[in-house]
């Protein structure tokens, strides 16, 4: 990755950690805040107040993709950012239920996950995104980790209120990032249209049992932490004691699974690696129902299931972004993240009817239909090779030429035919070559048309 693509990765996954922090950081204290709410707080509501924030974000998804790409990606990241600072101090100032529900749609409404997933395509190449892909979701996993370990301290000293006020502030600093630090892309030459029906794109085969996959991954996720708060409470550790749980077992997943991610570069350790961690999750319930009676028994369950969902989390991203078209992806991711907004609010909705019709550990039994129905989707699932992308240092004087002599030198090497797209980054002097698949790169035809004087490396 070049030092132009690692700040935009970095800057982006600092924005979409927190907007993952305002999902995230409630959902071991939230179920036990409302339910102590007395009057009027009905399980259904508190499922309600889980899930609306995912519902608003599936609405909204793909408006603001579609808007980023007439008003620019950057002018609705600060937007969405926006509506969600007004959500957070909506929550801040509740005195009740409702209000709170309130605050929550209004935090979902700000949906800037596939824009932000949009600019970070715009801001890196085929090869590198697989990677700054990965980053992102591994930024997920990690927020959900930070999340998990502060949220029951800062309910301690600062109250549930309170920590919304935090998410607020925070949400300027994030502003400061997209407006000071993350650069706005440049093109010399436009990408080629692309006439594929929006439909045909959305409902896919490929695109829907990833679509499925996020969409079970984090309802799972919303059903089991209305249960696993009330389980370690249960045990005798009282909310203010679950970072004593959580943080053990989140970093130990965090250093597991980093083995896994560099094995599974390879194709045939992605298909193993992935299976193998959706199989764990569903494991992972039926442990919850019939070994959940102690601390080391809950610790044990909680590991397994950080180290499946920590990997996944970063893995999806990646696979779908490099399954999609490159004029189209905007479009792909948000519906990714659309499918993934859905999966919070019907957690939320399912968990809450769920628990109220039935027994608790119906809870679990739901969660593991969820993920088996995406075990045997991906079972037939091919998963695709990584090509072998150039990468060329140019010296810095060949961008001083005119944009008509560069766009005409680009405009040929696309036309290349085992090149499938030219990306090039004049601050950092680079051209990246990005190949169809199954082609090999002609190094003598690209120097010919670049001109040997031309490239360092």
């Amino acid at each position: 990755m070049t030092s132009f693509e690692i700040k935009s990765t970095l800057g982006i996954a600092f924005i979409y950690m927190l907007r993952m922090l305002g999902l995230f950081i409630v959902l071991p204290i939230m179920s036990v805040y409302l339910t102590e709410l007395g009057t009027g707080a009905s399980t259904f509501l508190i499922g309600l107040a889980f899930g609306i924030y995912g519902l608003t974000q599936a609405l909204f998804q793909i408006p603001f993709g579609i808007l980023s790409d007439r008003f620019g990606r950057k002018k609705m990241i600060i937007i969405g950012l926006s509506i969600f600072l007004i959500g957070s101090i909506v929550i801040f100032f509740s005195e009740s239920l409702i209000m709170i529900t309130i605050g929550r749609a209004l935090q979902g409404a700000g949906a800037i996950s596939a824009v932000l997933l949009a600019l970070l395509a715009d801001l890196t190449t085929d090869q590198t995104r697989t990677k700054s892909m990965a980053i992102i979701g591994a930024s997920i996993g990690l927020t959900f980790g930070i999340s998990i370990v502060l949220s029951p301290i800062l309910n301690t000293y600062l109250g549930f209120q309170n920590i919304f006020m935090l998410i607020a502030i925070l949400s300027l600093v994030a502003m400061a990032v997209v407006i000071y630090y993350i650069p706005n892309p440049i093109r010399y030459t436009k990408n080629k249209k692309i006439d594929y029906p929006i439909k045909q794109i959305i409902f896919d085969k490929v695109f829907l049992k990833l679509d499925y996959g996020i969409f079970a991954l984090h309802a799972s996720q919303i059903i089991m932490f209305m249960m696993i708060p009330l389980m370690l409470n249960g045990i005798g550790y009282t909310i203010n004691y679950h970072w004593q749980i959580y943080l053990p077992v989140f970093v130990l997943s965090m250093l597991a699974i980093i083995p896994m991610i560099i094995l599974s570069s390879k194709k045939k350790m992605l298909r193993s690696f992935f299976l193998l961690n959706v199989f764990l999750l569903i494991f992972v319930q039926f442990l919850f129902i019939i070994w959940s009676d102690s601390k080391q028994a809950i610790m044990i369950t909680l590991l397994i299931y950080f180290i499946a969902f920590n990997f996944l989390e970063a893995t999806l991203p990646s696979l779908i972004s490099r399954l999609s078209p490159k004029n189209l992806k905007g479009l792909v991711l948000g519906a990714y993240n659309t499918s993934q907004s859905l999966g919070i609010f019907v957690g939320g909705i399912l968990g809450g009817f769920i628990v109220m019709q039935f027994s608790d550990q119906a809870i679990f039994i739901l969660s593991a239909i969820l993920l088996a129905v995406w075990f045997i989707l991906m079972l037939r699932f091919i998963f695709p090779s990584s090509k072998n992308d150039m990468v060329i240092k140019i010296k810095p004087e060949f961008f001083k030429q005119s944009d008509k002599s560069k766009n005409l030198i680009f405009n040929k090497i696309e036309k290349l035919d085992f090149i499938d797209e030219a990306l090039i980054f004049p601050s950092e002097s680079y051209i990246i070559i990005k190949l169809k698949r199954n082609t090999k790169f002609d190094n003598n035809k690209v120097m010919k048309i670049l001109g040997e004087k031309n490239a360092i490396s």
